[in-house]
């Protein structure tokens, strides 16, 4: 019969001609108990000492075994940074002031005749990677930050100072705005790990049961739902019922309709010919019959935004132009 191992569980040995045997008894332990991976998030999102990155990565394997899709499509957009004709999340937008750079008096705001291109201007949207984005806002030397233009709005915006020299012209935002976008995403995180426990997603030791994956994909993925309050009525939070206007159509009326107002207050500064404005106006007119119809076309409205697109390429070198042009850029089309 064969002995268990180890040898030295049981030894025998002879006293005094009596044989005895001496018992060594085995202490085995129990196995740790597995944490419950989306409680171990929550827990991760609370703890400021573990960084946005880090919670990013752990989100992106939990919504890989649960094959959240969507969800991880934001996930990895935060991690590797917003692509040029990405729609990049309201959260991600900034604000701050025009400035140019003057080698005798340092940084000047550039003062517009018009409110709205100052405004328009004003706001952009952050594309930058989320660790990039940390780095700035834990750079305890920073107040502000430079958001640069492209070379072609930055050349238009300088002629339009004659000034007689050229120079650098950025939107001068402050740390702050930095630092609200790397908080907002730590708030998806934690609200996003808050919904899977409320519909009985925990997990165990990054595994997770088909129900558990059945549950998970229940969920709305949409991340507005998971941040909040927006500053566009369009957007409705938390509601089963509400269009998510920024999710699966991509129409976003509220600035399709913003830039329209922008383009037909700007076409006699454009510069076009005869010819191109009768072009853009019919352009003009076909988005607001779309945007007027209860069922908006996106190919139509997309065709559009296109056409309107190769137009202003076409056009002189305006400020008009540039500021129609930068405005172009945000929609997401």
């Amino acid at each position: 019969m064969l002995e268990p191992t180890p040898p030295a569980s049981r030894t025998s040995f002879v006293s005094n001609g009596v044989a005895a045997q001496q018992i060594v008894r085995l202490t085995f332990r129990k196995p740790a108990l597995m944490t419950q991976t989306v409680l171990q998030l929550q827990q991760e999102s609370l703890d400021r000492s573990v960084s946005v990155t880090d919670l990013l990565r752990k989100s992106l394997v939990i919504t890989i075994k649960l094959k959240l899709g969507e969800f991880e499509s934001w996930i990895n957009s935060e991690l590797s940074g917003y692509a040029p004709l990405d729609e990049v999340p309201l959260y991600r937008k900034v604000k701050g002031s025009v400035k140019f750079w003057n080698p005798y008096r340092g940084w000047c705001p550039v003062i517009f005749n018009d409110p709205k291109q100052g405004e328009a201007l004003s706001t952009r949207d952050i594309t930058q990677a989320i660790a990039e984005l940390e780095n700035l806002a834990n750079d305890k030397d920073a107040k502000f930050f430079h958001v640069p233009f492209s070379q072609e709005s930055e050349r238009r915006l300088c002629n339009s100072l004659n000034a007689g020299f050229e120079t650098n012209i950025s939107l001068i935002t402050p740390q702050t705005e930095i630092v609200r976008i790397v908080e907002q995403v730590r708030n998806i995180i934690l609200n996003w790990s808050l919904q899977l426990e409320q519909d009985g997603v925990l997990g165990e030791g990054m595994s997770f049961t088909p129900q558990e994956t059945q549950s998970a994909k229940e969920t709305p993925q949409a991340v507005n739902n998971f941040y909040g309050p927006v500053h566009n009525p369009q957007i409705q939070q938390s509601n089963a019922t509400a269009v998510q206007v920024n999710s699966q159509s991509h129409i976003d009326s509220d600035a399709l309709s913003s830039f329209l107002e922008l383009l037909v207050h700007q076409i006699k500064d454009l510069q076009l010919s005869t010819d191109q404005e009768s072009e853009l106006n019919a352009e003009v007119e076909t988005i607001s019959s779309q945007l007027a119809s209860p069922k908006p076309k996106s190919p139509i409205l997309r065709e559009c935004v296109r056409s309107i697109r190769s137009i202003l390429e076409k056009a002189g070198g305006s400020v008009a132009a540039s500021i129609i042009s930068d405005q172009l850029s945000k929609l997401p089309f």
